[in-house]
């Protein structure tokens, strides 16, 4: 039955895309793990040396295709006949999976063949306990009897307790033939097999050891993926470190600070015992506007770190890998899961009875095939949570394969639902008018779906960086309460871009950034300007006062300062906010600036034409703003404070 299953699913034409839809074909953050019980039976005495001239570097299509030729063949032939196509594990002619959108082409890395002789060196020799201290573990949970028949088959005296026994073993392991055999009795004959996760627990790579792991391994993996992650996380960080970049010498895949998070000094690492050091990596939730050379798509930054997972961070010996901890990093802490590969290998321990009785080849094909479909339920899942807010029909995947909503080209019926300028019509008039139009009946019932009292208040809604998301709640607030800052500031965040799309230099600060100039914090503002502030066309300063928003509009090339204050028609919030404002305005890549807080600008909300036009307590001028900028983008239309104020068509 099981090989009429893999003959079947060899006649399949999957993809084995392994990609995840929210992260794309290259994610930036990655969890990495072995799972030590898988393993097939495979004598490596048996194993033939590699060529003098293999170099590491493998086919991964022509050998998978070799497996798959393997048990297509199997399916056909009589009991008994030899299979002609049969694959034997060798160090020259075996390959991880790597997705082929994530690979950097059909050759790939498979370096095992250097655990049996290459010298290592001092660098990396240093970091290698790890390995035999994993081992050591596992010798532990054996029953005694099993670590005495051990000692035995080693030539050990089996006499005395069981840590007696373990210690002698121990001795033993540092011998590297030694090592090898008392692993194969205690983890089988291959090397289990490692996978690469992207956050969302979705597989990226995959590799079928021959020999016992380590950070080799791994490397394999990476340097034979077409963009390196900004962040790898590793129960053994320090040693993957250490063993890519002695392999990359001339451009280190880790850096800077070979990994860490900052330069190794005693101050940073006193700092961070201290929980006083925290590394912000904002790249993680936006990408850089400014991208470095040699970057990942995703984030627009060069930089690769190699951290510990939060289970495995404090069994390093070294004081310095306290800079590798992910809790440094508050893009990261709280929402990462570093032990997403654990819960797979779980998931999948029910299938070692099985998959372990498999030949090497079988084993490889079986283990391929079923994450693929684990794979492919995880996206189904992420895919299915999605459509429950927009049309299926509107989904794809961008270039980065990540999955994103289609623009919809009008239909013939949208167009003539919008109102056209008579010669009676101004400008502004049809503005008024254009804004007057109903939603769409899909609008409509995206509105009615997310604004609906009924469900759910914390059903995540919108995702817009990796573990943020949108609440319907968020989205209430919008509607019915008091703005809530998350959403407010994401609403800049695409005004900003829809900005850029015009031509037009838009920086937003934001909302939680500036309540931080105000007593009792004191933090300087110039401290956050950035330096090219000077060429901006438009800076948007949200602030919030007790019962509204308010917003300060700085336009540094025509010198203007605008004051919008929708409850207040003679002064603006708070006058510390309105110094504040103004001593910004003085910075020297300002120089002079020209205030303005006329009617027509203090006025602004008179603009907006809503069926409920009047002000509530709490309900101020920035939740107006982002209301009617949302349905400014549903409409796909211009209200006219886009074009008076901020110059935007």
């Amino acid at each position: 039955m099981l090989h009429a299953y893999m003959h079947f699913e060899a006649l399949t034409a999957h993809s084995y895309s392994y990609s995840c839809y929210k992260c794309g074909y290259y994610p930036p953050v990655v969890i990495m793990d072995l799972h030590r019980k898988g393993v097939f039976n495979m004598p490596t005495s048996e194993m033939e040396t590699p060529p003098a001239d293999f170099d590491g570097r493998v086919n991964i299509k022509d050998f998978y295709d070799s497996v798959t030729s393997q048990i297509i063949c199997t399916g056909l032939l009589t009991s008994g006949r030899k299979n002609p196509f049969l694959v034997l594990p060798s160090y020259h002619n075996w390959a991880p999976w790597i997705g082929p959108k994530c690979r950097d082409g059909d050759i790939v890395f498979n370096t095992e063949h250097e655990k049996l002789h290459a010298p290592r060196q001092a660098a990396e020799m240093s970091d290698l306990q790890m390995t035999e201290e994993r081992l050591q573990d596992a010798l532990i949970n054996l029953r005694v009897d099993m670590v005495r028949k051990l000692c035995k088959q080693c030539g050990i005296d089996s006499k005395g307790s069981k840590m007696d026994l373990i210690l002698r073993l121990r001795e033993e392991m540092k011998n590297r033939s030694s090592y090898d055999k008392i692993f194969e009795k205690v983890w089988g004959a291959s090397g289990g097999w490692a996978v690469v996760m992207c956050p969302c627990a979705v597989v990226y790579s995959i590799k079928f050891n021959l020999r016992a792991e380590s950070p080799r391994d791994y490397a394999d993996i990476l340097l034979s993926w077409k963009h390196f992650p900004n962040i790898a996380i590793y129960d053994f960080a320090r040693g993957l470190a250490t063993h890519t970049n002695l392999r990359e010498p001339e451009n280190l895949p880790f850096s800077p600070h070979e990994g860490r998070l900052a330069e190794a000094s005693n101050d940073n690492v006193k700092s961070a015992a201290e929980g006083k050091l925290k590394v912000h990596l904002p790249w993680l939730k936006s990408k850089k506007k400014d991208a470095d050379t040699n970057c990942h798509p995703l984030t627009g930054s060069s930089e690769h770190y190699t951290l510990y997972d939060v289970f495995h961070e404090k069994n390093t010996k070294d004081p310095r890998d306290i800079l590798r901890r992910i809790a440094l990093v508050p893009e990261l802490a709280g929402w990462v899961n570093s032990q997403c590969a654990e819960q797979l290998f779980a998931d999948m321990r029910k299938n070692n009875y099985f998959l372990n009785t498999l030949t090497p080849s079988e084993h490889i094909f079986m283990m391929r095939n079923k994450l693929h479909h684990y794979n492919t339920q995880c996206n189904n899942k992420t895919e299915e949570s999605i459509k429950k807010v927009v049309s299926e029909d509107v989904l794809q995947l961008d270039h980065n394969g990540q999955i994103v909503m289609a623009a919809q080209p009008p239909t013939e019926a949208d167009v003539t639902t919008q109102p056209c300028l008579t010669p009676n019509q101004t400008s502004d008039q049809l503005n008024r008018r254009i804004w007057a139009v109903n939603p769409l009946p899909a609008q409509q019932k995206l509105l009615a779906y997310v604004l609906d009292k009924n469900k759910d208040p914390y059903e995540d809604i919108l995702s817009y960086s990796p573990g943020r998301t949108l609440t319907r709640c968020d989205f209430w607030s919008l509607a019915f309460e008091e703005v809530e800052a998350q959403i407010a500031d994401q609403c800049f965040q695409v005004i900003t871009a829809l900005g850029a799309s015009q031509g037009k230099d838009v920086h937003t600060f934001s909302i939680y950034l500036v309540v931080t100039w105000l007593p009792p914090f004191h933090n300087d503002p110039l401290a956050a300007l950035p330096d090219n502030i000077g060429t901006k066309d438009i800076i948007l300063l949200p602030s919030w006062e007790s019962g509204h928003w308010i917003l300060c509009v700085l336009k540094p090339k025509s010198k203007e300062i605008l004051f919008l204050d929708s409850m207040n028609s003679v002064d603006f919030g708070l006058g510390s906010y309105r110094d504040i404002f103004r001593f910004c305005s003085h910075y020297k890549a300002f120089r002079s600036f020209q205030s303005n807080s006329s009617r027509s600008f203090l006025l602004l909300h008179g603009l907006f034409q809503f069926e409920h036009e009047k002000q509530t307590p709490g309900v101020g001028y920035i939740s107006m703003f982002c209301f009617s900028y949302v349905n400014m983008m549903k409409l796909q239309s211009t209200h006219p404070l886009f074009e008076n104020c901020f110059g935007i068509t």
